[in-house]
C-alpha cells in the first residue's frame, strides 16, 4: 500500500486597501524619524555663531584673549573692549587663555552667548622657591630663603641684577668699591667666613653654575631670585655652598598668542658729595708754611706767590676751580630699553628678550653699553618627555679709566683732583698744564692738570658672555621622573689700558713714555647633572616622601694674556699703540701667560618627610671630590638636617582666624668652600720677573717656586645652626620672619710662618678659625590693595 503524501499548500491572497494604507503610514512615520534625527545631529555639529565678553580684574574687559575650539582649529581673540565672535558647533566646548591669567573651559550647549571673567596666575597659585634641584611651596620650607621676584624688580631704576638686591633681604648685602658701571659688586650673605678664600655666593641660573654671576643679566629679564642662606638649603651644593647661594630663574614663556611688551626708563645722575678741599687763600698759606725752614722752597713760594701777607690777602677774590666738578661733575645720563616677545601653545612656549643699557656717566671721557640677548623655549616632545633651551648673549663695552687704581695711590685720579692747586695761574686755560703747581708732592706721587689726566688717560673694556643651557625631563610613571641637564658658560674679557707720558704712570713706571696694557681673559664652563626623583603624596591619608638622588660634573677652564709695553715714541696714539705692540718694549716678566683647568665630581641625595601636613623633616648630603686637592684629599662630605612644625595646622589653633600660617624650624648642617686657588698642593714656579739674571747685558728672566707646598691642604668647611619662625597674620597680608644663626668656620687656610731653614717663610695650612652669629627680620606688608592700585612695603634689618 503506497503512503499517502499531504502537502499544505498556502494560497496568497493581496492585501486588503486597509492594510496598505496602514503599512504606508508606518513607513512613513519611520522615514521622518530618521530624517528628524539627522537633522538634528546635522544641527548639533553645524557651526553657530557664538558671541561674548571676557573680564579681567575689577570687570576690566581684556584685550586679546585667545578663544579656541578644544579639538579644533576654530580661533578668535577679543577686541579692545572685551568682545569676541567665534563660529563653533552647539556641542563644542569653548577654551579662554590669558597671558597671566589661569585658563578656562566653557561648554557651549546650545548658547549664543557666553559672557565670563578669567582669574589672575598669581591671585590662585601658590608662591614656589626653587631649592637644589627642584622647587617647592614656599609654606612648606624648612630652610632660611629671601626671594626677590619679578614684580619687585620692575619698578627698581637700576641696570645692575646685583644693585637690585641691596636692601632689599635681610642678610645680603650688595657693595661696589667704586661708581664705575661695569665695577664689580661685592654680594655676601650673612659676611663672609674664608680669611684668604673668596666668600663671594654660588650662582646658580636656570639650573647651571655660572660663575659671572648676575653681571651677564638684566633685572628685566629675571623671574625669580631665591637666595638659600643656611646649611639646610645649601648643603645639597656642597662644597660650592659655604657663602650661601643664589638661584636665579629667567622668564619663561606662556600659552598665547604673541605678546609684544616694551619697558624702559631713563634717568639723570649727578655727583652726590664731593671732598672738601683748600680754598685759593688758605691753599697760598699752607703753602707759605710748607716753605718755613728751607731757603729753596721759601725762594720759590716768594717768586710764585708773593712776600707780605697783604699779598697773600689777594688770594681771597682768586676764583677757585674745583677740580673735582670739572672730572666729575657732568650730568650723567641712565637709560635703558627692553624689548619683549612671548607666547607658545600646547607643544611649544617662548620667551625672547633685548635689552640695551646705556649710561653716559659723571666722569669725564667715560661711558658705558650693554646689549643683551636672551631666549628661553620649552617643548613638550610628548606627554612624559619635555625639553627645555635657555640660552644668553652679552656684550659691554666700557670707556674710561675711573677715579681709583689697582695698582696704588699713586695713580689715583681722584687723590690727583683733591690735591691738585685749586686756581689757576695768570692767563693759564683750565686744560693748560699750571707751570706754577708742585709737580712732586714727595714719596713719588706727582700732580697733573686734572683734565689733562683725564684726556691722557685710556681704557676700554669689552665683555662678550654665552651661556646656553638644556635641561631634558622624562616621566617615567606618575611619581617618578628623570632629569638631565647640560650647561656651557664662555666669557671673554679684553681690557685695554694707555697711559699717556703726562701720567703718573708713565712718569714712575715708564720714563714719561707712554704705557700699554693688554689683559685677554676667557672663561669656559661645562656642567651637567643627572637627577632622579620620585614622591610620593597622601600615603595612608597623612604621609608625604621626596626622595631625590643625583649626580653632578663641572669643568672650568681660565687662560689670560697679559701683554705691559713702555717706551713708546711720544705722541702714539692708543689705536696705534694697540695694533702696533712691536713699537714699544715689554716689561721685564711679560708677556704673561696663565692657564688653569678646575673638575669636579659630586654625588648628592635628598630625604623631605611630612607628617599631616604638621611636622616637617629633611636631611640631604653630598660628596665632593674636587682637583684642587691631593689625591687622599680630594672628596669632602658634606650632610645636613632640619626640621619644622606648623602650628597653625594644629588643632587648638582652628579658631585663631587672624593667624594665617604659623611656623617654627631648626636646621643644621656643614658645607664646603672650594673658592680657592688652584694647584695649591703642587709645586709650581713663575718667571714673572721678580727674578732674573744678565746674560751678555741682556736681562733673563729666572724661574723660582712659588711656595712650600703642602700636600695635605683639605677643605674649609663651616658649620651652621640656624633657627627661624615664619608668621603670616590677616589672609597672608602681613607676613613675618625671624632667622638666628650660628656660623663656625674651621680648616680655614692660613699663612703660617715657619722656619728660614726650609728656605721660605710661610706655608699654608688649615689652621684657621672663625665665628658669625646675628639675627635676621624680614617684615613684608600688602598695605593697600584696591583695584588697579597696590602698595606693598618691606622691612628688614640683620
Amino acid at each position: 500500500m503506497l503512503p499517502s503524501l499531504k502537502t499544505n499548500v498556502s494560497i496568497f491572497k493581496f492585501p486588503t486597501i486597509k492594510a496598505i494604507r496602514t503599512q504606508l503610514m508606518v513607513a512613513i512615520l519611520l522615514l521622518m524619524g530618521i530624517s528628524l534625527f539627522q537633522t538634528n545631529v546635522l544641527a548639533q555639529n553645524a557651526p553657530k555663531p557664538i558671541t561674548g565678553k571676557v573680564l579681567g580684574v575689577n570687570n576690566q574687559p581684556l584685550e586679546g584673549v585667545t578663544i579656541s575650539q578644544k579639538g579644533g582649529t576654530k580661533m578668535s581673540l577679543t577686541d579692545k573692549d572685551g568682545k569676541y565672535s567665534i563660529s563653533v558647533p552647539a556641542n563644542a566646548t569653548l577654551v579662554f587663555s590669558y597671558v597671566g591669567y589661569v585658563a578656562k573651559q566653557e561648554n557651549v550647549n546650545n548658547r549664543t552667548e557666553i559672557n565670563l571673567s578669567l582669574v589672575q596666575e598669581n591671585a590662585v597659585a601658590e608662591e614656589v622657591v626653587v631649592i637644589g634641584y627642584q622647587t617647592i611651596k614656599r609654606k612648606n620650607l624648612l630652610a632660611s630663603v629671601s626671594s626677590v621676584s619679578a614684580k619687585d624688580l620692575k619698578d627698581i631704576p637700576v641696570n645692575s641684577a646685583a644693585e637690585a638686591l641691596n636692601g632689599r633681604l635681610a642678610g645680603v648685602t650688595a657693595s661696589t668699591a667704586e661708581g664705575s658701571p661695569d665695577a664689580d659688586v661685592r654680594v655676601r650673605i650673612r659676611g663672609g667666613m674664608s680669611i684668604t678664600g673668596d666668600n663671594s655666593p654660588l650662582y646658580i641660573v636656570d639650573g647651571v653654575q655660572v660663575e659671572n654671576g648676575l653681571s651677564a643679566l638684566a633685572p628685566q629679564n629675571i623671574q625669580t631670585i631665591d637666595v638659600l642662606k643656611d646649611a639646610a638649603a645649601t648643603a645639597i651644593y656642597g662644597a660650592r655652598g659655604a657663602n650661601g647661594v643664589i638661584v636665579i630663574t629667567t622668564k619663561s614663556g606662556r600659552q598665547g598668542k604673541l605678546t609684544l611688551s616694551y619697558n624702559g626708563f631713563v634717568g639723570v645722575k649727578s655727583l652726590a658729595k664731593k671732598l672738601g678741599v683748600l680754598s685759593p687763600y688758605d691753599y697760598v698759606i699752607y703753602q707759605s708754611e710748607r716753605s718755613r725752614g728751607s731757603i729753596t722752597d721759601s725762594t720759590t713760594f716768594t717768586r710764585n706767590f708773593g712776600t707780605t701777607w697783604d699779598t697773600l690777602a689777594n688770594y681771597k677774590n682768586v676764583s677757585p676751580i674745583d677740580w673735582q666738578d670739572e672730572i666729575a661733575g657732568r650730568t650723567g645720563v641712565l637709560q635703558t630699553h627692553s624689548l619683549n616677545a612671548s607666547g607658545g601653545n600646547k607643544k611649544i612656549t617662548y620667551n625672547f628678550g633685548y635689552t640695551f643699557n646705556g649710561d653716559k656717566a659723571i666722569l669725564l671721557n667715560s661711558d658705558y653699553k650693554r646689549h643683551l640677548l636672551n631666549l628661553k623655549a620649552d617643548y613638550r616632545i610628548t606627554n612624559n618627555l619635555r625639553a627645555t633651551l635657555s640660552t644668553r648673549y652679552t656684550n659691554s663695552n666700557v670707556l674710561g679709566a675711573g677715579v681709583s687704581s689697582e695698582q696704588g695711590s699713586s695713580y689715583s685720579r681722584l687723590r690727583n683732583a683733591v690735591k691738585y692747586r685749586p686756581f689757576l695761574s695768570n692767563n693759564q686755560d683750565i686744560e693748560d698744564a699750571d707751570p706754577l703747581a708742585d709737580p712732586n708732592v714727595g714719596n713719588g706721587l706727582n700732580l697733573v692738570n686734572p683734565i689733562s689726566l683725564a684726556n691722557a688717560e685710556y681704557r676700554k673694556k669689552t665683555t662678550d658672555v654665552f651661556n646656553v643651557t638644556v635641561s631634558l625631563q622624562y616621566n617615567i610613571a606618575k611619581n617618578l621622573s628623570f632629569k638631565s641637564t647640560f650647561g656651557y658658560d664662555d666669557s671673554k674679557l679684553i681690557d685695554r689700558q694707555f697711559s699717556d707720558s703726562i701720567t703718573p704712570y708713565s712718569v714712575i713706571q715708564g720714563s714719561r713714555k707712554p704705557i700699554v696694557r693688554l689683559d685677554t681673559v676667557t672663561r669656559k664652563t661645562i656642567t651637567n647633572s643627572n637627577v632622579l626623583t620620585y614622591s610620593i603624596s597622601k600615603f595612608k591619608d597623612k604621609h608625604d616622601f621626596d626622595f631625590l638622588i643625583g649626580e653632578e660634573t663641572y669643568d672650568f677652564k681660565t687662560e689670560s694674556n697679559t701683554q705691559l709695553v713702555r717706551n713708546y715714541p711720544t705722541f702714539t696714539s692708543p689705536n696705534d699703540a694697540f695694533d702696533k705692540l712691536g713699537l714699544g718694549i715689554s716689561f721685564t716678566g711679560y708677556p704673561k701667560l696663565g692657564k688653569t683647568r678646575y673638575t669636579n665630581l659630586s654625588f648628592f641625595s635628598r630625604i623631605n618627610y611630612s607628617y599631616d601636613n604638621k611636622y616637617y623633616f629633611s636631611f640631604n648630603v653630598r660628596a665632593d671630590g674636587a682637583s684642587k686637592f691631593a689625591p687622599g684629599k680630594q672628596w669632602g662630605y658634606f650632610p645636613a638636617g632640619s626640621f619644622a612644625w606648623r602650628v597653625k595646622n594644629e588643632k587648638f589653633m582652628e579658631n585663631v582666624r587672624f593667624i594665617s600660617d604659623l611656623k617654627f624650624r631648626a636646621s643644621y648642617g656643614n658645607v664646603g668652600n672650594n673658592r680657592i686657588n688652584d694647584y695649591l698642593f703642587l709645586t709650581t714656579f713663575r718667571n714673572d720677573g721678580t727674578y732674573y739674571y744678565g746674560i751678555n747685558n741682556q736681562p733673563v728672566t729666572a724661574y723660582y717656586s712659588a711656595g712650600l707646598v703642602n700636600e695635605a691642604l683639605q677643605w674649609e668647611s663651616n658649620e651652621s645652626q640656624n633657627y627661624g619662625m615664619d608668621l603670616s597674620l590677616f589672609k597672608d597680608r602681613i607676613s613675618l620672619s625671624v632667622d638666628v644663626y650660628n656660623n663656625n668656620a674651621k680648616n680655614l687656610l692660613l699663612n703660617v710662618p715657619i722656619a728660614s731653614t726650609y728656605g721660605y717663610g710661610t706655608q699654608l695650612q688649615n689652621i684657621g678659625k672663625t665665628s658669625n652669629k646675628g639675627v635676621e627680620f624680614q617684615l613684608n606688608a600688602l598695605v593697600i590693595k584696591k583695584g588697579e592700585f597696590t602698595w606693598n612695603s618691606n622691612f628688614n634689618m640683620a
